[in-house]
Parts: structure tokens; sequence; C-alpha cells
């Protein structure tokens, strides 16, 4: 096992354990009245998120860059070109769309759905502390941690 596959495992144990022990979850502001625009997003949720697993569903990396105007970038590892090698077909998958943040809770709305090749795609998250968390079938999480 490398040093980073065993950080990441630290780093997710961690988070799933933190709500077990009677830590607060945190509730991200919400949006002021829209004016036709998306309306700023919280800080605390602009930025790129990753996530290199879901559960049994997504063994790959999944990155979420979140723009303070309500628009998000999704990127699905499947298959990344490795370093220093050209690959034909790089093995992302883009996904774009838009967000709102409400009650503590980050929704997605895509922009375009469907036949992309790539395990569930999160309907939202929770915000819980300093993570994000997608809730799985069952009791299962896929935990995303700003970058």
């Amino acid at each position: 096992m490398t040093r980073s596959t065993r950080l990441w495992g630290y780093v997710l144990a961690v988070a799933l354990l933190v709500p077990a022990f009677g830590a607060a979850t945190a509730s991200a502001a919400e949006p002021g009245p829209g004016t036709g625009q998306h309306a700023q997003a919280p800080r605390k949720v602009a930025g790129t998120w990753i996530s290199p697993r879901g559960g049994a569903g997504r063994a790959y990396e999944r990155r979420i860059t979140f723009e303070r105007d309500g628009r998000f970038a999704m990127e699905d590892l499947v298959a990344p070109c490795p370093p220093k090698v050209q690959c034909v077909w790089s093995g992302i998958v883009h996904t774009e769309g838009t967000y709102r943040v409400d009650k503590g809770d980050v929704l997605l709305t895509y922009a375009v759905v469907g036949g992309q090749g790539v395990s569930e795609l999160p309907a939202g998250f929770e915000v819980a502390g300093p993570y994000l968390v997608q809730k799985l079938e069952g009791y299962s999480r896929a935990v995303y941690v700003k970058a």
C-alpha cells in the first residue's frame, strides 16, 4: 500500500467517524434572493473537492469544482492517461451544471444527463464540517475533501 493510499484511508476514516462521535454538522449560509442569476455561493463550498472513490460503485477519483457564480464542473478520472504518456482517449469524463446551497446541502442540476459511462452521479452533498458527503445506497458514503 502506498503512502498516499494510506493517507486517503486515514482521511476517509476520520471523516466518517467524526459525525458518529457527536460532532455538529456545519450548515452553510443560504444564498440571498435571486435576481435572475445564481446568487453568490458561500466561500466554504466554492473551490475544488476530491473523492478518491465512492462506495462499491465508483473505484476511481472524482473531482468537482464549484464556482462562486453557481456553476460546477465534475471530472471522473475513469482511466486517466499516465504521466509522460500520450493516449488516444484520456479516460476523463467531464460533466457540468449548476448548484445551489440550501440549509447545509449542496444541490446539483446537470446540464446533460445520461449515457456518460460513469457511476451514479450525485444529486447533492451534505456539508459536514470541512467535508462534503454524498450519501450512497445503504449506509455507504463518499467523502470529498477540499483540495
